[in-house]
């Protein structure tokens, strides 16, 4: 397909700091066939590391700097650009910026309209949700990462289910197959011995993700294991908090806060095990298809849509959630029984690639856009 030819297809989103939808998005915009498709992404708030990243991958940006949602001006801006940008799909992320997105492209006409919901975050106000059914009707497809963000979208919005569909998430990090005197370097900067057991916790630093949960199953842990390192990649909110924890149970020289990290792959190389465990919701995690995608044995809480990617006793274990003791217990099974290790690593990589891979997710957009594309030009 010639370039003039090429649809030009804008990602909405409101910024692109680093964090698991924010990979979603750099996964397919980077993905895409750029013969096929001329890709964009638009931040309506503020840019971010991975809006950094993106524009030095060659994807244009834009950053919109807008202060508000709430005035109407915004949005028919915002549609005179689509128009000016001759836009024919608008692909939006998150409540806000999606509200604001399908707003302005259903004033501009023309574009195909998908939502993309990463979340089963139960925090909307009816209002939040009175919208979302209704701008849910002109939506021509949303998009949803879990069958457990789909009964969400469908039970708890209002979607009308005819208009969902499931596309899974998928890894983002690439292994870099880093070994040797490097690997061994990062183990040595990071405190780990040769028979450390290495458990890995890739989340950003808030409440919900539960690493509070893992202190406490680390201070129970070490009692019988005092070999276990964890690892805990992120930054958030709680740092301070976590790190101060930390101390008070006793744990220095057994955890490490490493900080956000642009690239999880050699903490993904030397971890034993990869840990979730989440508290209130989860859509679809990113994090457990990274250590999935490595080959690594998964625990996580049993909600949202982490049972999807975690089979318990298969590739890991799901623990109840907030249960410190619980999850302190699958990581000791696994401490114990490295058969047990090397068989479920076995089966999460074989679940990835079976379920997640980055080609299957791709191919689903790819057919998605097609389908919407076609349909869009028979109604002109």
């Amino acid at each position: 397909m010639s370039k003039a030819n090429r649809k030009t297809i804008v990602h909405v989103v409101e910024d692109l700091r680093v964090g698991g939808l924010e990979r979603v998005i750099q996964t397919i915009v980077l993905g895409l066939d750029r013969e096929k498709y001329d890709v964009r992404v638009w931040c309506l708030a503020g840019g971010g590391e991975v809006a950094d990243e993106l524009s030095e991958q060659g994807i244009p940006v834009k950053v919109l700097g807008l202060k508000s949602y709430y005035n109407p001006r915004r949005i028919l801006e915002l549609a005179v650009l689509f128009q000016e940008a001759g836009v024919d799909l608008i692909h939006s992320h998150g409540y806000f910026a999606s509200t604001f997105a399908r707003l302005a492209g259903l004033k501009a006409g023309r574009a195909a309209l998908v939502r993309h919901v990463h979340t089963t975050d139960y925090r909307f106000s009816r209002r939040n949700m009175r919208i979302e059914a209704l701008l849910s009707l002109y939506t021509d497809q949303v998009i949803c990462v879990s069958r457990a963000v789909k009964a969400f979208a469908v039970e708890k919005l209002g979607i009308p289910e005819i208009r969902t569909c499931v596309i899974y998430n998928t890894a983002f990090a690439k292994g870099n197959g880093s070994q040797g005197a490097g690997m061994e370097k990062r183990r040595a900067e990071l405190g780990i011995g040769a028979d450390d057991f290495v458990i890995l916790a890739l989340a950003t630093l808030k409440r919900n993700k539960g690493h509070d949960v893992l202190l406490h199953a680390a201070r129970q842990l070490r009692q019988q294991h005092p070999q276990i390192k964890c690892l805990v990649v992120g930054d958030g909110p709680l740092r301070g908090e976590l790190g101060a924890q930390a101390e008070r149970l006793g744990l220095a020289g057994h955890v490490v806060f490493t900080g956000l990290q642009r690239d999880v792959s050699p903490f993904l190389e030397m971890a034993h095990t990869l840990v979730l465990p989440t508290v209130y919701r989860e859509g679809l995690s990113v994090a457990l298809l990274e250590g999935a995608s490595a080959g690594l044995p998964l625990v996580g809480s049993n909600l949202g849509g982490i049972p999807e990617v975690i089979e318990h006793q298969e590739n890991g274990f799901l623990i109840r959630p907030g249960d410190a003791g619980d999850l302190a217990a699958a990581i000791g099974q696994l401490i114990a029984n490295p058969g047990l290790r090397e068989r479920m690593g076995r089966a999460s990589r074989e679940i990835y690639q079976n379920r997640f891979s980055q080609g299957i997710m791709l191919r689903k957009i790819d057919d998605l856009y097609d389908r919407l594309l076609k349909a869009k030009s028979h109604e002109a």
